[in-house]
Parts: C-alpha cells; sequence; structure tokens
C-alpha cells in the first residue's frame, strides 16, 4: 500500500512529550508547591493548586512548572492572565473545569527552545476531565497551545485564539491537539502560526490523533467536530491520524470525525520535511471521516515549489478509509 507522506512520520516525532480558586487579583513572586502530577521523572510543581473559588487575574508562575492545577471536584478560571510556568498554563487533571475569556502565555522555557513540554492549557491523559475551553488568548508557548488526550476527558473548546510562533526551527508546535480518545468539539476558534521549517516533522493547527500506531492499546480517537475554524498558516491546518499500526496504515474501524465549514488557509512553504517540505489544508488517515463545505486557499497549500508536496485537502483511498469529501472551495 501506498503511504501518504504523513504516514512516514513517526508518532514520537510528531507529537512527542504529548503529546487557585480563592480569588487571585494578583499572585507574584509566587511560592511553588509540589502538585505529585509527574512530567520526565519530576514531581511538577504549580503556584496555584485546587482553588476553591474563581481563578481570576494575574497568576505570575514564575519558577513553577504550572500555573493553575486542578485535581478534583470543580472549579472556574475566568478572567485570568496565567503566565511564566515552563511546563502547563492551566492543567486539570480529574476534574471538571471551565476555563474562559483568559489570557494564557509564555509557557515554556525563558528563551522558548526545543524541549516538548510547554502547553498552554491541558487536560491530562489518564484522567476523567471536562470542561469547556472558551474565549480564551493563547500564545507564546513552546509545545501546544490546547491539548486534551486520553478518553477519559471530554471538551468543548470554542472561540479560543491560539498563536503559534513559526515558522520556527526549534520546535514543532501544535494549536489544538484532541488525542489518544479524548472526547472533544472544536468550533469558531482561530489557529495560526504553528509552522516548523525542520526536516524531521510538520506542526499542525489543529490535530486529532489516537490509535495503535501511536502505541498498542491506544485507542482511536472518534467522533471529534472540527467546526467552523479559521486555520492560518500552519503547515496542516486541520490533520486526522488515527493509525490501525506503525505502518501508518488508517484506523480499521470508524472514527467519524468532522472536518465542516472551516476556512483554512496558507501564505507560502514554510516547513522542510523530508528536506523539500510537507503542507496540506486538510490531512486525513482515519475511517469514514467527512471532510465538508471547507474552503482552502493560499500559496501554501495550492502552489508550493514543484518539489515539495502542498495539497489542499490529503485523502487519497490509499491512506483513508472511507472518507467522504464533498463542497469544498478551494481558490
Amino acid at each position: 500500500m501506498r503511504r501518504s507522506i504523513t504516514a512516514l512520520i513517526p508518532a514520537a516525532s510528531l507529537l512527542a512529550g504529548l503529546l487557585v480558586v480563592a480569588i487571585v487579583p494578583s499572585v507574584a513572586a509566587t511560592s511553588c508547591t509540589p502538585t505529585g502530577f509527574v512530567r520526565d521523572s519530576t514531581n511538577l510543581t504549580a503556584a496555584v493548586i485546587n482553588p476553591s473559588t474563581t481563578v481570576t487575574g494575574e497568576v505570575n508562575a514564575i519558577g513553577c512548572n504550572i500555573g493553575v492545577y486542578f485535581s478534583t471536584g470543580t472549579g472556574l478560571v475566568s478572567s485570568a492572565n496565567i503566565h511564566g510556568a515552563n511546563y502547563f498554563g492551566v492543567v486539570v487533571n480529574g476534574a471538571a473545569v471551565d476555563v474562559t475569556n483568559s489570557s494564557i502565555h509564555d509557557i515554556g522555557e525563558t528563551p522558548l527552545n526545543g524541549t516538548q513540554h510547554g502547553v498552554g492549557i491541558y487536560y491530562a491523559y489518564g484522567s476523567t476531565s471536562s470542561g469547556t475551553i472558551g474565549g480564551n488568548m493563547i500564545w507564546n508557548y513552546q509545545k501546544g497551545g490546547i491539548v486534551a488526550n486520553g478518553s477519559g476527558v471530554s471538551v468543548a473548546i470554542s472561540n479560543n485564539t491560539v498563536t503559534g510562533q513559526g515558522p520556527v526551527s526549534w520546535i514543532a508546535q501544535n494549536g489544538i491537539q484532541i488525542g489518544y480518545g479524548a472526547s472533544a468539539s472544536v468550533m469558531w476558534n482561530t489557529v495560526s502560526g504553528n509552522s516548523y521549517t525542520g526536516a524531521s516533522t510538520v506542526s499542525g493547527g489543529i490535530i486529532v490523533v489516537g490509535g495503535p500506531g501511536y502505541g498498542v492499546g491506544t485507542p482511536y480517537t472518534t467522533g471529534t467536530q472540527i467546526v467552523g475554524n479559521t486555520v492560518v498558516n500552519n503547515d496542516i491546518g486541520v490533520w486526522l491520524t488515527n493509525l490501525a499500526d506503525w505502518y501508518g496504515d488508517p484506523a480499521t474501524t470508524a472514527t467519524n470525525v468532522k472536518v465542516v465549514n472551516n476556512t483554512i488557509s496558507n501564505a507560502g512553504l514554510s516547513n522542510g520535511y523530508g528536506g523539500f517540505g510537507y503542507q496540506a489544508g486538510v490531512a486525513d488517515q482515519g475511517n469514514n471521516d467527512k471532510i465538508i463545505a471547507n474552503t482552502i486557499s493560499g500559496a501554501g497549500y495550492l502552489a508550493c515549489p514543484s518539489s515539495a508536496y502542498c495539497v489542499p485537502i490529503g485523502a487519497d483511498p490509499s491512506f483513508t478509509n472511507n472518507v467522504k469529501v464533498h463542497a469544498n472551495v478551494v481558490n
């Protein structure tokens, strides 16, 4: 079977590393408390842990690994300004938390580098976490803007602005990631600037990822609805990658991801995958996914140099199953 170029990108290269409520008008010169949440063999610290009232105002997490950490009960982050942590802005690990109308920025090392951490909002793999992520501004992150991973996670992500650094050579950033069995809707967001100039992989604006191809027993990510988003200057605008095995074969059962009424554009070639570059408005490896009524434009998907591989929609039957592609506008 002929593989798509996306199937040739190792999962480890694609998403390595991925993948307070007292009223807090200002948290400055903060202390950092261990959370019990371990990454890279380190018990990560947080500026604010399991707050009992709404988190609002400034949360200065400089010196901490996490800005705000939730592991129990319910919570709300609203009209907050969270910045300075090197691993995560907000972590929800087994709680029901809404994150709304907040600014989350400068999440990563100083300066940002290629270490595979630094995510604005993270609903954690292995947890039963849920919530609404809406109306936020997320920028200057190291690895990712919003990530929801794992079969116990359920989120609604809408009306956020997620802005990457790209094009950059030091890390492949991703804007919004739904992964490894998470349940999600992704609607009316603006996602831009996730672009990697290196040769080893690509960045994605909105990514749906799952299946045994990313590890034995890893669940597919099914039923995600990606609707009405504006996706600008990302290597792959919307990337659906549910893999059955490490060869890159697509899902053997229906994943039923819907990509509908999105506006996806890219002004030019910036990715350097394989030494030549790969970019796509929508790339699909799944089963019974729907790509319908999207508008895809720009030289970065339609008019790359002949040495590069650029397509508005990458959904060839040789690398995806039963895909439905209808009524898209390419200009």
